[in-house]
């Protein structure tokens, strides 16, 4: 039987870094990065290692809980710096972010930081080359759902697929989040607000049926759907916006533990993506 792998990855952003609130007036004092710790210790408790891709931002006011994940043998791997997303830098904006950004994590934990996942999934072809470019050996931005306004779309012909969402080329890795084909369209079943919002009645079954036959299964996940905090009041937003960034906050850790059990019970070996490199 082929090894099946899983990374349940986490991305280090608060609360207001969400794009649904951009523009809007933010009590950035107010955090959620509780729901960090909360994940960490969850995982310790079920001896997973997993990959945090984080804002070099929080480097300062998040560093005793990214030292955590660290010292606990977790991978900390670069999200950027502010969670502006990259499709709104121009080239040279983005390449001397991420730079910086790498340069920070790094040197907070006192290793080199080789891994980036774009804020939103916002990403081309020209920004992941820049990507490569500044050092790093992997990437996780690539996700094939079309309806969303905010992701890009990321042109990888001249890699190598040799596993289903994992492609390479030179020695870099890209890992693509897990989507399932549901009436003639791909729908992610990767985490954050899907497995949050949607009923876990949808999910579940649709999950069952992606793992049954999948060899890769990547999670996300943000600190703010763990959080024990409420979530602070935002003037002029919409219905929508509301439903998005607040449903089934309460749930998730429910959802979580059960989909590591799914993971188990179907054969899954759950790692950071630099183990899963040195796997394969």
């Amino acid at each position: 039987m082929k090894k099946k792998h899983a990374v349940l990855s986490m991305d280090i952003e608060d609360w207001y870094h969400l794009d649904y609130f951009a523009g809007k007036e933010l009590d950035k004092s107010r955090s959620m990065l509780d729901g960090l710790t909360k994940y960490i210790e969850l995982l310790n408790r079920n001896n997973i290692k997993t990959t945090f891709f984080t804002l070099s931002e929080l480097a300062d006011s998040a560093k005793e809980q990214i030292l955590y994940a660290n010292q606990s043998g977790h991978e900390i791997a670069c999200h950027g710096k502010s969670h502006l997303r990259p499709l709104q830098m121009d080239l040279r904006t983005f390449a001397k972010e991420i730079s910086e950004a790498k340069e920070t994590l790094s040197e907070l934990i006192g290793k080199e930081v080789i891994g980036y996942r774009a804020p939103c999934y916002s990403i081309d072809r020209k920004r992941f080359d820049l990507v490569i470019k500044a050092g790093f050996k992997y990437d996780s931005s690539m996700i094939t759902f079309n309806e969303h306004p905010l992701y890009g779309k990321l042109d990888l012909s001249d890699f190598e697929q040799q596993v289903k969402g994992i492609y390479h080329k030179n020695g870099f890795y890209e890992f693509e989040l897990s989507t399932k084909m549901f009436m003639g369209r791909n729908m992610p079943v990767s985490g954050g607000g899907y497995i949050r919002i949607l009923p876990w009645l949808f999910m579940k079954p649709m999950i069952s049926r992606y793992l049954k036959n999948a060899e890769v299964y990547v999670l996300y996940i943000h600190p703010f759907e763990l959080s024990d905090a409420k979530m602070p009041n935002v003037n002029d937003t919409s219905l929508l916006t509301n439903i998005r960034a607040r449903k089934g906050l309460y749930k998730m850790e429910a959802k979580l533990n059960m989909l590591i059990g799914m993971l188990k019970a179907n054969n899954f070996e759950i790692k950071t993506f630099s183990q899963l490199i040195n796997d394969i």
